[in-house]
């Protein structure tokens, strides 16, 4: 488990542009963390990282973004989902184990549906200001 203090949304940006420099095809990144505290941010970096050069916007009203590169990308948000039936719906399983890297906000509302050995990262406010966040990452 490794902890690290971000300041502001272009330093959670950057990690995630290293940590998704990291990835590879068939991981698995569940982001955790209340609203705002910087889940998409987190995913542009991460997708950036990786390569991607198009937009990445938050998928809560489409569940499931797909960017084209050379592993797929899939971005998927769960925040709107309130059963395990529509997550089983979304067929995110489907994506596990494939040569995709697939992102997952709001992974602490299903846990139990995401596979193991998969990527935590929780992100969580650090102090009153709302400026920081504390981003904790269990691989």
């Amino acid at each position: 488990m490794k902890t690290i203090i971000s300041n502001s949304p272009g330093e959670t940006f950057q990690f995630g542009v290293d940590y998704g420099g990291r990835l590879q095809p068939g991981d698995v990144v569940a982001l955790s963390g209340e609203l705002g505290t910087g889940k998409t941010v987190l995913a542009q970096g991460i997708c950036f990282g990786i390569g991607y050069r198009g937009e990445v916007t938050s998928p809560s009203f489409v569940r499931i973004h797909t960017y084209p590169h050379t592993a797929p990308i899939y971005h998927a948000d769960l925040y709107l989902l309130r059963t395990e039936a529509e997550v089983i719906d979304l067929g995110l399983d489907e994506l596990y184990g494939s040569e995709a890297i697939v992102i997952v906000e709001w992974a602490q509302r299903f846990p139990g549906l995401l596979p193991e050995g998969c990527h935590w990262i929780e992100l969580e406010w650090y102090d009153d200001k709302e400026s920081s966040r504390r981003i904790t990452i269990s691989d």
